[in-house]
C-alpha cells in the first residue's frame, strides 16, 4: 500500500513538471468548445469471473476548451472478500458516484495528462455471520448475523490522468486516484469492512487504478 502510495505522488509531480511545459503547445491549437464523452472501466469487468467481487463502472465527461473537464462516475460493486472474518462469512454490496472536476493539458499529439478532484458517496448493504464454537463445549456457540441496508459513506479523490488517443472516436487511459475517507455509517458490535467504491473501511487513504475506454462524440 506504501508503494502505490509513493506511485501516486510520483505521477502528481510529473503532471504538475508536465503543465508548465506544454503550455506553450495548447495556445496555438484550436479548441472545441465543448466535447463530451462516455467512457468504461474495462479493468473492473475482469472481476466478473472471480468470486470474491463483481464491479461494474462507467461514466460522462464534458470537456470544455479541451482543457476543463467536469466528471460524473456511476458504479455498482458486490464484495465478497476472503477473510473479511475469520469465522464466518461476508458480503458488501451497493452503489456509489462521484462527481468532480479538473484540468487536462496536451501532453503529447495523442496524448493528454491532467489532474481533478472527486466527491464521491456510495450506498450499500451488509449480509454475513460470524460464529465461534465453543471448544470445550461448556458454553454455547456464540452467532452473530449481520443484515444491514441503507448505509452511506463519503470520501474525496485526487485523481491523477492520462489518455492515449486512437482514433477520433476512441481513446484508451488511466485514472491513478487517492482516496481520502470522510465518513461512513459506524456499526457495532461488528463494524462495516468493505464500501463499494472506496474499498476497506479502516483504511483512511487508498490508492486505487482505473483503467478505461472513452468515447468522444
Amino acid at each position: 500500500m506504501a508503494k502505490h502510495r509513493l506511485l501516486f505522488i510520483f505521477s502528481l509531480i510529473l503532471v504538475l513538471g508536465s503543465f508548465a511545459q506544454t503550455e506553450d503547445a495548447d495556445s496555438v491549437v484550436v479548441k472545441r468548445l465543448v466535447s463530451p464523452s462516455l467512457y468504461l472501466d474495462y479493468g473492473k469487468l475482469l472481476t466478473i469471473p472471480t468470486n470474491f467481487e463483481t464491479k461494474y463502472e462507467g461514466g460522462i465527461e464534458i470537456l470544455f476548451l479541451e482543457k476543463f473537464p467536469l466528471i460524473i462516475e456511476a458504479g455498482q460493486a458486490t464484495l465478497s472478500p476472503e477473510g473479511a472474518y475469520s469465522n464466518g462469512i461476508y458480503e458488501s454490496e451497493g452503489f456509489y458516484y462521484r462527481i468532480g472536476a479538473g484540468y487536462y493539458s496536451q501532453f503529447l499529439a495523442k496524448n493528454k495528462i491532467g489532474i481533478s478532484f472527486r466527491y464521491a458517496s456510495s450506498t450499500f448493504t451488509e449480509d454475513g455471520r460470524i460464529f465461534i464454537e465453543s471448544p470445550s463445549g461448556a458454553q454455547g456457540d456464540f452467532i452473530q448475523n449481520i443484515i444491514r441496508e441503507d448505509l452511506k459513506a463519503t470520501w474525496y479523490e485526487v485523481v491523477v490522468y492520462s489518455d492515449q488517443k486512437l482514433t477520433d472516436l476512441f481513446t484508451i487511459g488511466v485514472n491513478l486516484r487517492l482516496r481520502v475517507m470522510a465518513e461512513y455509517d459506524r456499526q457495532s458490535p461488528v463494524e462495516v469492512y468493505s464500501i463499494p467504491g472506496y474499498g476497506r473501511s479502516f483504511d483512511r487513504t487508498i490508492p486505487a487504478v482505473n483503467f478505461f475506454l472513452k468515447v468522444t462524440f
